[in-house]
């Protein structure tokens, strides 16, 4: 439906492959999943896994680990150092999720915004149906529009998405998508938004770059 090839070439030539958790994600996560609060293990989907950085994490505090990417060389790599403690599907996020559920927590670090609207809001339609009651959709580095990227990439068949970038962090990626804040919340409308985060970086060496994204954590109701 919408994956893009660009990620089997970048993982299987070795880049991108992140092994540690994302400091953004670890606080929203403690602070308003609370997984090591759970009376049974935390149940947790990663949606586009990669190379399975947020893996230690969930076992860390105890929870169970579902991925799903649509890269067979970043799940190779990840069964080479979990085997058999984690469960992987490959499979485009945004046209289906094989595993059933229920999850307690869903989390995406800068993976959904990879793809077109349409795309995005299929993917969360079903992450909706296989949370359980009162489960945690927590998403960090949706890339915002007031970044400088937004205006340095060519703009593709889908509104807010860009696509050409020859080099900087979103070289050869193929398509990225630039959030405002209507746009998250009605992405959202079927879940209770609790927290919105609106980060902004700005550098001056070695070169002015102002960065932007968006962190959600979204209840289901």
């Amino acid at each position: 439906m919408s994956f893009s090839s660009e990620w089997e070439d970048i993982y299987a030539a070795g880049a991108h492959h992140s092994v540690w958790p994302w400091s953004e994600l670890i606080s929203l996560i403690m602070r308003h999943a609370a997984p090591y609060k759970s009376q049974t293990p935390c149940r947790v989907l990663e949606i586009g896994c990669g190379v399975g950085a947020n893996i230690p994490l969930v076992h860390w505090f105890g929870g169970e680990f579902w991925g799903i990417d649509n890269s067979s060389s970043a799940l190779e790599s990840i069964k080479s150092r979990f085997g058999k403690k984690v469960k992987l599907a490959q499979a485009d996020f945004c046209a289906e999720i094989p595993f059933a559920g229920p999850f307690d927590l869903v989390i995406d670090r800068a993976s959904l915004t990879h793809n077109p609207t349409l795309g995005i809001q299929h993917s969360l339609e079903m992450i909706e149906e296989r949370l359980a009651p009162g489960g945690i959709f927590v998403g960090v580095h949706w890339f915002s529009k007031d970044s400088d990227d937004f205006t340095r990439g060519i703009p593709s068949e889908y509104p807010d998405v860009r696509k050409g970038y020859k080099d900087g962090p979103f070289a050869e990626v193929g398509l990225v998508h630039f959030f405002d804040r209507d746009k998250i919340e009605s992405l959202f409308s079927n879940f209770t938004i609790e927290v919105l985060d609106h980060v902004v970086s700005e550098s001056y060496t070695p070169k002015p770059e102002r960065l932007a994204w968006w962190n959600i954590v979204a209840k289901k109701k």
